[in-house]
């Protein structure tokens, strides 16, 4: 009887995807890293209340330890608040001895397609890691408020940006057009950190 491989992986994918539990794209993205560097996981939820998971009250039964608001804090939506300094990923990473280091270039220091293009490039000729942070709506055709969303980037393919996404309402390897991503992360502007996040093991 003839063998049948199967492999869930993509072919040449840099990372194992994860799959997120409802407003936790961020630690969920973060542990995906974790992972790819034999870094202990700690759960997403954790992660998450270090870097300021907030959730509506009707949700919060679901989790152990998060915060609840009548309304998103932040105006990218519910979820985690990185660009607020109580919540900062590299505090966040201290305290739970996750050796990682952060920093990001967010949307006004990426001048256009070519510079995302450059900069991606960049990370996968460096084998780095980098999540990625926009407008989910603009991906979806059109600008949508309380719409923030992170996912891993993996490579260029045939000139689109091949990510894995956290979320259990989409493929866990999505392809998207440059200019698309690009509109997207201006879209979702400085103020709720869109750009790109980089990661360096420690």
């Amino acid at each position: 009887m003839e063998e049948i491989t199967y492999s869930a992986v993509v072919s040449g994918s840099r990372y194992v995807p994860f799959t997120q539990q409802s407003y936790c794209c961020v630690p969920t993205c973060i542990q995906m890293i974790m992972y790819r560097h034999n870094i202990p996981l700690v759960p997403a939820e954790e992660i998450g209340y270090h870097l300021g998971l907030t959730v509506p009250p009707e949700d919060g039964h679901l989790f152990n330890r998060v915060r609840v608001a009548d309304k998103p804090p932040v105006a990218s939506g519910y979820g985690t608040d990185i660009s607020s300094p109580d919540y900062e990923p590299n505090k966040a990473f201290r305290a739970l001895n996750i050796p990682l280091r952060f920093s990001k270039k967010l949307a006004t220091e990426i001048a256009n397609e070519e510079a995302l293009l450059s900069l991606l490039l960049d990370v996968e000729t460096n084998d780095g890691d980098a999540l990625l942070c926009f407008n989910h709506g603009v991906i979806r055709g059109q600008y949508e408020p309380h719409s923030g969303h992170v996912v891993v980037f993996d490579k260029i393919v045939n000139g689109q940006v091949r990510v894995v996404d956290a979320s259990p309402r989409q493929p866990k390897w999505r392809s998207i057009e440059l200019s698309v991503l690009f509109d997207a992360i201006q879209q979702h502007g400085d103020a709720n950190s869109g750009g790109i996040w980089y990661f360096n093991r420690e």
